[in-house]
């Protein structure tokens, strides 16, 4: 069980976020209890992210259970999803950011028994005019699931109470995610939550997609 947790707080060149830090600390924790070896990294450029991810994947193969969770800024793009490191110029263009796809299709070729993607971040469209980075099809293996804060065109949203911050999304996965339940179906009592909660309704509603064919639960011993 491995997992890397990203999360971008100080930007250069666009707004500072609140949440991430707090949000990947506590996941790190949560985590841990069930088992994963976590490293969680904070405002990270994009040189930083890609060598993160490349490490990540060479503790990937058979069997492994493994979690990807960025928060930051975020866009998508042609149904492609992209994290935008700290270094990242104004306007976001795809050569400057991270394809999560592109991480998703070499996590799949590591033959992982579960990959969870988690995105915490806005999904706006962006920048029709820019060419789309390369990306095979997944194969059909049956062992991704994608949980988005948020659905398509639309933001994520954090909470600042004080000194205290934490993205929505952060604050319902926390009360869910150690659950003895399908993975699948423990995020989707994340989703219902966040449904409930009135200060994003109408604004912000989570989506979960998935092909994960057994049913996997992260308390799964392994």
């Amino acid at each position: 069980k491995i997992a890397l947790l990203v999360g971008n707080n100080r930007y250069q060149h666009h707004p500072n976020l609140m949440a991430p830090v707090t949000d990947v600390f506590e996941l790190s924790l949560l985590l841990e209890q069930l088992g994963f070896q976590v490293v969680s990294l904070l405002d990270l450029n994009k040189a930083e992210m890609v060598t993160a991810v490349s490490r990540f994947l060479q503790l990937l193969g058979k069997g492994v259970y493994a979690i990807f969770y960025y928060a930051g800024h975020g866009y998508e793009h042609s149904g492609r999803n992209y994290m935008v490191p700290v270094d990242a110029p104004q306007p976001y263009a795809p050569e400057n950011c991270i394809s999560v796809q592109r991480i998703l299709q070499k996590m799949q070729q590591q033959q992982t028994a579960l990959n969870l993607i988690l995105l915490d971040t806005c999904r706006k469209w962006y920048n029709p005019e820019c060419a789309l980075s390369q990306v095979q099809p997944l194969e059909p293996w049956g062992n991704t699931v994608y949980g988005y804060a948020t659905s398509e065109d639309a933001e994520a949203y954090e909470l600042q109470d004080g000194e205290f911050s934490s993205g929505i999304f952060m604050k319902y996965l926390k009360k869910h995610i150690l659950q003895e339940k399908k993975v699948t179906h423990m995020l989707e009592d994340v989703l219902e939550d966040i449904g409930r909660d009135p200060l994003v309704t109408g604004k912000q509603v989570m989506e979960i997609k998935h092909t994960l064919k057994e049913a996997r639960s992260l308390t799964d011993p392994i």
